[in-house]
Parts: structure tokens; sequence; C-alpha cells
């Protein structure tokens, strides 16, 4: 049917369609591109579409393909290509190539960078929590459980320690033992309250 556009060529680039559509209109052929729009917004819609196209004239298309061959060369290779030996070579010169670099050279590391690295310490060697650490703890949960009541728990674990554990203390841990002890009194009786009114409640 005369007057019919069929495509000859199809590209993923549009200045590759340009260039074939250059070559037939100097060739005398009428040539068109369609979808290098779609193409030129969202490559991925390329293999969606089938590539950008160039159309010709029904009649015109054997001339066409003829220029085509002639202007941008033939797809399919003059000559058989080895595989095996592409293979070899490409192997032979990744290995000129590794041979040719240069291997990288230690720097030496500043003493001023240089950690000093510590010996790891096993769970027997850490020495084990003194009265005055108890005591010190004491007294810091102690303030904390006036705002947040369920810490004298913890509070009353530690004045255990400092008051009945194993080792001297000093004055200052004394005064820490009981500063501590006064502080976590109201507590303590405020948690037997509740607990005697939690079990009144469901007694």
């Amino acid at each position: 049917m005369a007057g019919r556009l069929v495509t000859i060529a199809r590209f993923d680039l549009a200045g590759q369609a340009h260039i074939a559509r250059n070559a037939l209109d100097a060739a005398g052929i009428k040539a068109v591109i369609t979808d290098e729009a779609i193409v030129a917004m969202d490559w991925l819609l390329s293999n969606a579409v089938g590539g950008i196209k160039v159309q010709v004239l029904e009649e015109d298309a054997d001339r066409a393909l003829a220029v085509l061959e002639q202007a941008l060369g033939s797809d399919e290779p003059d000559e058989p290509v080895d595989e095996e030996a592409l293979a070899a070579e490409a192997e032979a010169a990744g290995a000129e190539e590794q041979d040719e670099l240069p291997k990288p050279k230690a720097l030496p590391m500043p003493e001023s960078l240089v950690l000093p690295v510590a010996s790891p310490t096993s769970t027997e060697e850490r020495a084990p929590r003194s009265r005055e650490d108890y005591a010190r703890s004491l007294l810091f949960i102690a303030w904390i459980g006036l705002a947040f009541p369920p810490v004298w728990f913890v509070a009353l674990y530690f004045f255990f320690n400092a008051a009945f554990g194993s080792g001297p203390l000093s004055p200052r841990g004394r005064y820490n033992l009981l500063v501590g002890s006064l502080v976590i009194c109201p507590g303590a009786v405020l948690a037997w309250m509740l607990c005697a009114g939690f079990s009144g409640a469901f007694g």
C-alpha cells in the first residue's frame, strides 16, 4: 500500500536516530523519527515502546536499508569471533595491567596517633565495689527516689551493701550512708503504705 510508513531502524539514543535520518535525507529519502519524546522523558520506557524508530515510506524501505548499511555499517560482523581467543587476550591484557600497576607502600603510622592497647581484663581481675562506692550510689539513688519512689528498692540494695559490706568506710562514706539512709526512710514508709493499701484493696 503506497504512502504507508515502515520502521527500518530502532535506536536507544536520539542522536543515533538523527544521524540515520540525516544519512537518508542526504540520499534523497524522506524519513521521520518516532517515539523520541517518550524515550527522552523516561529512558526506561525505551524497551517498552521499541526504542526510537526511524521510518520511511514503504516503497523506499529497501533503498533506505541499503543507505543505512553503507552509512552506519551492517549489524552483522564480517567474520565470526572466536570467543576463546578473545577471552585469552582479555586475560593476558589484565595480567599485564596488574604487573604494571605499582604496589601500594605501607606508610608508617605517626607515634602520636598510635593508641595504647589495653589488655582485656577478665571478670576475676576486676576489683569488687567497695563500701565507699555503695555509699556514694546510695546517696545519689536516694535523692532520685524522692521523685520516682520505685527507685527506693534499688537504694535499699545500696544501703545494705554500704552498711554491712566488707572493708573500711571513710568519714565521707559514713556521711553518704547517714544522709542516704535518712532520705530513703520516707520512701520506705511510703512503699510500705502503698503495699498495705494495695493488699487491702485486693484482699
